[in-house]
């Protein structure tokens, strides 16, 4: 089984534009709003390529219906620890005139103390039945910034596999876990990695020592350029397949659920990132924070291509 987390769960509201002009006057083209959360967005896709899964975290009262219902209709399996408050609201501003998504994230309600270590309870008792546990997306206020980590070690020891896919202090303070992997865009590896990219070294330089301190993979998602994966002895660079961006919410979740959908079937790092890459284009040709499916990932597969970097 696959167990995913997500501690801050959102609604997006996104709102097309036929062009974003900063300081004026907009008209909204239209709008949709979508239940999401990376976890979520993880599991969802993952369920659509037919993996056992199970979703796990925080929900809140006034709106969680909202996310309960979601998963249901994906048939997701999913047990979140429920509290006060409502699940926070992001907007996602599209620039249709240069496929550009600006968005403005809330914080998310205060989680007590008392609910951080219930779920982290919670969640030593599902790891006896994990294989690979993902940890993605951004810690509410209340939760503190290790606990990441601190879920990275108790998988540890029970021989599960973990997936890191988060920023700031959370990616920071997990890093020395050894994940298995990691799954970073441009901006997270730019802000993880301030110091060594101001003394003038180069991103394969630093992703290089990163595997070789003891994580596996590296997974630099990269937007129109496409991605790398940086393994203990390959580089690899996969191009974005040609595609027209209809919604780009979930690309980087998709990205995540192909690779996870790779280890678990004992597949090579290549075809981590084809999955990875057919995944992500699956979901971008979707509108709002629909995701892929089953048959665009088998249909995107072969379209990924792959090349080695010296």
């Amino acid at each position: 089984m696959i167990l995913t987390l997500t501690l801050n769960p959102c609604i997006d509201r996104t709102i097309y534009l036929d062009r974003l002009d900063v300081g004026s006057y907009n008209r909204v083209k239209s709008t949709r709003e979508d239940l999401a959360g990376k976890g979520l967005n993880v599991s969802i896709v993952l369920n659509n390529l037919d993996v056992d899964t199970l979703c796990k975290g925080f929900s809140f009262k006034s709106n969680g219906h909202l996310l309960e219902e979601l998963l249901n209709t994906h048939h997701v399996r999913h047990d979140f620890l429920s509290l006060e408050g409502s699940i926070r609201t992001n907007i996602k501003l599209f620039d249709q005139s240069c496929q550009v998504m600006t968005e403005i994230n809330e914080a998310g309600p205060f989680v007590p103390m008392s609910a951080v270590e219930q779920l982290m309870e919670d969640m030593e008792n599902a790891l006896e039945h994990t294989d690979i546990l993902v940890m993605s997306g951004s810690i509410p206020p209340g939760v503190p910034s290790d606990i990441y980590q601190r879920l990275i070690q108790t998988a540890g020891k029970k021989r599960v596999k973990t997936v890191l896919d988060t920023a700031g202090e959370p990616l920071f303070l997990g890093l020395p876990e050894k994940p298995y992997l990691i799954k970073p865009n441009t901006l997270e590896f730019e802000q993880a990695f301030k110091k060594e990219i101001e003394s003038g070294m180069d991103t394969l330089e630093i992703a290089r020592q990163v595997v070789d301190s003891g994580i596996p993979y590296l997974c630099l998602s990269m937007g129109e350029e496409g991605a790398m994966l940086i393994d203990k002895e390959h580089v690899y660079r996969a191009r974005p397949l040609p595609l027209e961006p209809k919604g780009l919410t979930g690309a980087g979740d998709s990205m995540v659920a192909g690779m996870c959908y790779a280890i678990q079937k004992g597949l090579g790092s290549e075809d981590m990132l084809r999955y990875a890459m057919a995944a992500a284009g699956g979901s971008i040709r979707q509108e709002g924070t629909i995701l892929a499916g089953k048959q665009d990932v088998e249909e995107l597969f072969p379209l990924v291509e792959i090349e080695t970097i010296q």
